[in-house]
């Protein structure tokens, strides 16, 4: 499958919700999503168990993951998730540091 050009705007602080769709879509893509929402786990490595092959596939999908998210954050927002490699923990940190809490969101539209 060819891969396809996507250009998505990085996260800032006024854009989460269409960062968030767009780059589930571009993880859909490069065969990501499922490492991000932890359906796949991390490989354990057991010499009779994962050739080095499959171990490097497995290795290239679980960087590329945390690689596009990072990749597609706004520069003054990469130290919150500088420290990682993990795509799942990057996705869980900046849902936590962006996603508007539904109670306070509530209160906001009541004032």
């Amino acid at each position: 499958m060819e891969s396809m050009n996507f250009l998505i705007e990085p996260l800032d602080s006024t854009n989460y919700a269409t960062w968030c769709s767009d780059i589930k879509v571009l993880l859909l893509e490069r065969d990501c999503w499922d490492i991000v929402t932890e359906r796949e786990a991390a490989p354990v490595v057991k010499e009779y168990e994962i050739d080095a092959r499959k171990l490097k596939e497995l290795n290239l999908g679980f960087n590329g993951a945390y690689t596009t998210i990072y990749m597609n954050v706004s520069p003054q927002y990469r130290p919150i998730i500088e420290g990682l490699t993990n795509g799942a923990e990057a996705w869980k940190k900046l849902k936590s540091n962006f996603q508007p809490d539904a109670r306070v969101r509530v209160m906001a539209l009541k004032h």
